[in-house]
């Protein structure tokens, strides 16, 4: 039998595994159709029957080929982080210089060039990526077999001031991210995260974006490098404002929007009694753990239940359904998230003298992200649909394009940055790089977590003050990260009638 055959799953068609040319066909097929329904309703939203349905198959022709839909997706993804591994081992030397610089940039824009390749796979990967399904596993291993391979050649390029498994961590949390935001709002053409009038204006090509990353991660990398290396690309990203002292600096305009707005009270919320309201909190808890541990979908209002402690008809008191309580849920971290904006609006013109403010904030900030992952998962999928969630999704999009200088105020660089990637860059490194090192190391203290956020937001020069920055790195103390995970505040509900 040849290495390359394709054979049938067991129990299942003819005597012969073997597959021919006609069935190679029909599996192709089936992976092509897969593909197309998960960028046009998501995996979620894909069933088998639609699968088999749209490639014209029946159920059991498609299941001769294949177990189950994650099996499908599964084998795109081995595809797909096969060809991230071969980028990844042909890395140059790595380096604060124009050669360093260039290799890095190479990389980026290969890396880039898989992702539009597979954009749908890495858009879908978000969401599927929930605990309870069949491909964490598999994601897992791949993201810790990429980080390693990639920490090995930061080491040998005499990375200093990170742990190279950190630094590699950061780095792809922020690149993955940022790729993911010019593919995640296409599908259907419809409203999504970042689709309003102001993030429409931050649309940017791949080449674009692979500059500005460059950019970013050659300094989270080498605080240091001298700002004549990136003369390069002083011509691609937009035009410095002089300032009065001559020196070349890139400026980050005054905010052109305003604080995110906060939802309509949604008209269920009213006074409890103490009794209902310690009764609501404990189940918004155990919906908030639930839907982190095993994702919205795999969750069970029965799962729900037990974790908090409760019957069936105590949760059908406060909430109808399910999405009942995840709309309640997503209106509070919508409402956390707010509070926590002001607060950095307020002490933003501080943060580049007081490194122990932000650090405060951000200590608050990571454990909020944390304890509201199940949510956030929520507002990726954009399934289930409420008018509520669309809304929040959209709130959340506009603040991850545009919220950068509606929070931090002007700054300006004596490095090319457009300031469109800085607030996609700052929040990703806020709410993605915390759940990557969770991910990857589910004991690590809050502290180290706040630590490592802080340090690479420094050397990436995305904490702004008044003039150029240096190019001093990170010596902040870790002790004064601020790990008090308790800050969230507790919401209230309307029961039944």
């Amino acid at each position: 039998m040849s290495e390359n055959e394709i054979l049938r799953r067991a129990s299942y068609g003819p005597t012969s595994p073997v597959v021919g040319a006609r069935g190679s066909r029909t599996r192709t097929r089936i992976v092509d159709t897969a593909l197309a329904l998960f960028e046009s309703q998501g995996f979620h939203g894909t069933s088998v029957d639609d699968i088999a349905k749209a490639a014209e198959v029946s159920r059991a022709t498609l299941y001769q080929y294949f177990e189950s839909k994650e099996q499908i997706f599964v084998e795109l993804l081995e595809e797909c982080g096969g060809a991230l591994m071969r980028v990844v081992r042909r890395i140059g030397p790595l380096e604060p210089g124009e050669l360093g610089f260039d290799n890095l940039h190479w990389w980026l824009g290969e890396w880039a060039w898989v992702y539009d390749r597979y954009a749908t796979m890495f858009v879908q990967w978000a969401n599927v990526s929930s605990p309870g399904t069949a491909i964490p596993p598999l994601v897992s291993r791949f993201s810790a077999a990429y980080r390693e391979r990639i920490a090995q050649r930061l080491t040998s390029s005499g990375v200093t001031g990170l742990a190279a498994a950190d630094a590699a961590l950061a780095l792809t949390a922020l690149v993955s991210s940022c790729n993911y935001t010019r593919h995640a709002d296409a599908p259907l053409g419809r409203e999504h995260p970042g689709t309003g009038p102001a993030a429409r204006g931050t649309a940017m090509g791949t080449d674009y974006l692979t500059d500005n990353l460059a950019v970013l991660v050659q300094l989270i990398l080498f605080p240091h490098t001298p700002v004549s290396v990136f003369a390069q690309l002083s011509r691609e990203i937009p035009t410095p404002r002089p300032p009065s002292t001559g020196e070349r600096l890139w400026s980050v305009p005054a905010p052109a929007t305003g604080p995110l707005p906060a939802l309509p009270p949604d008209g269920r919320l009213r006074q409890l009694s103490s009794r209902a309201t310690v009764t609501v909190r404990r189940l918004l808890d155990a919906g908030i753990r639930c839907f982190t541990e095993k994702g919205y979908h795999q969750c069970s209002v029965d799962d729900i239940v037990t974790e908090a402690g409760y019957a069936r008809g105590t949760f059908y008191k406060y909430f109808d359904e399910k999405l009942d309580l995840l709309v309640a849920l997503s209106d509070e971290a919508i409402e956390t998230i707010t509070e926590l904006d002001g607060r950095l609006r307020r002490i933003g013109p501080a943060l580049g003298s007081d490194s122990a403010q932000l650090r405060s904030w951000l200590g608050d900030a990571v454990a909020f992200h944390l304890r509201y992952l199940g949510v956030t998962r929520a507002w990726l999928d954009r399934r289930p649909c409420h008018p509520r969630l669309d809304a929040a999704r959209r709130l959340v999009g506009e603040r991850l394009h545009t919220g950068y200088t509606a929070l931090l105020g002007p700054a300006r660089w004596s490095h090319p940055l457009d300031p469109r990637v800085a607030s996609i860059a700052f929040f990703t490194l806020l709410e993605r790089l915390p759940e990557a090192m969770v991910a990857a190391e589910p004991d690590r203290p809050l502290a180290e977590i706040v630590d490592l956020v802080a340090t690479v937001l420094e050397r990436a020069h995305l904490c702004p003050q008044s003039g150029p920055h240096d190019s001093q790195p990170a010596g902040a103390d870790r002790d004064s990260a601020r790990a008090d995970a308790t800050s969230v505040p507790s919401g209230r509900h309307l029961p039944r009638p």
